[in-house]
């Protein structure tokens, strides 16, 4: 079946081309398919198909190409291939299906390194950018899913901020869609770490009480995702002020007994940062933190237990 379906992607009219790479999709998502159709020459014909053209054709060629960037070393393969820059391209389609596809590809594609410079190059993140107002939640979810991979690269970083993304990611906090949310503080937690000017603007822009609903209401993973971020933005003493202010300590304080061992470490890392300003102690024994962090010193988790030493030494500075 595999022989007969690239023979259509080379051959074949355009919706023969069409099914083809649909199908091609399809099989893309077991694992070891992945390597398999890349080690039979899937790659190059799949990435042919990504040029001007037929929408539909180039939404199932992306789409093909999205599954198979699930493995590492296709990323790359991909990459080589020269799929970048039409991917990029097809951002702008006014199709919505070439959109989602060449966004998700992207998204997978940006995980690997030299990939998240080569996306930037193509003017990938002025795209994406763009992408966060969209309509389409699934083209929202997956634009700032490839943000939050190409924040983690320092360039890209000051290139996201600088166009002015932080305002457009911080909205997404609000959507209804778990998935929009998740990829949305998971990139400003990448723009912020290590960044004062990063986490004064994410603070400006309104972040504090969105990711504190997030860590109040919501599943462990998007918990610990909004966690991050509030730890993320804390190493400056004005957001532990505003932090604070905003009711953030008692969600956090409630999170360090979560079933998750991640939450428990990003809760952690939050507090032990916020602990850091003497303002904020007093509401942190008001929650009764301390009982609940020495219970997590014997976690067997190191970088939990580090944090929870952390942050009862800075309790205990008084």
């Amino acid at each position: 079946q595999f022989k007969e379906l690239m023979d259509q992607v080379d051959a074949g009219d355009a919706d023969q081309k069409a099914y083809a790479a649909m199908e091609l999709q399809t099989m893309a998502l077991d694992a070891k398919s992945q390597v398999l159709m890349a080690k039979n020459g899937a790659i190059a014909p799949l990435t042919k198909l990504l040029a001007p053209g037929d929408p539909m054709v180039q939404a199932s060629a992306a789409g093909a190409l999205w599954n198979l960037a699930a493995n590492e070393q296709n990323k790359f393969a991909i990459a080589q291939a020269g799929a970048i820059q039409p991917l990029v391209a097809m951002l702008y389609s006014e199709v919505r299906e070439a959109q989602l596809s060449a966004a998700g590809a992207l998204q997978n594609l940006c995980v690997n390194a030299s990939n998240k410079k080569t996306v930037a190059q193509a003017g990938g993140i002025e795209a994406l950018i763009m992408l966060l107002s969209d309509k389409d939640r699934h083209v929202k979810a997956k634009a700032a899913g490839a943000l939050q991979s190409l924040a983690v690269d320092e360039d890209n970083q000051k290139a996201i901020k600088s166009l002015g993304a932080i305002p457009l990611v911080t909205k997404l906090l609000s959507s209804r869609t778990p998935e929009v949310q998740s990829n949305a503080a998971g990139c400003l937690h990448n723009l912020a770490v290590n960044d004062e000017e990063a986490q004064l603007a994410v603070a400006e822009a309104g972040a504090i009480p969105p990711l504190i609903a997030l860590i109040t209401n919501s599943t462990p993973d998007l918990q610990a995702k909004a966690a991050a971020t509030i730890w993320s933005i804390a190493g400056r003493e004005d957001n532990r002020q505003a932090i604070m202010d905003a009711g953030g300590i008692p969600p956090l304080v409630k999170m360090l007994t979560a079933k998750s061992v991640d939450a428990q470490t990003k809760a952690s890392g939050a507090i032990r940062c916020l602990t850091m300003s003497a303002f904020t102690r007093g509401e942190f024994e008001r929650t009764a933190a301390v009982p609940q962090l020495v219970v997590l010193l014997s976690s067997g988790h190191q970088e939990l237990t580090i944090n929870a030493a952390g942050a009862l030494e800075n309790l205990g500075c008084r």
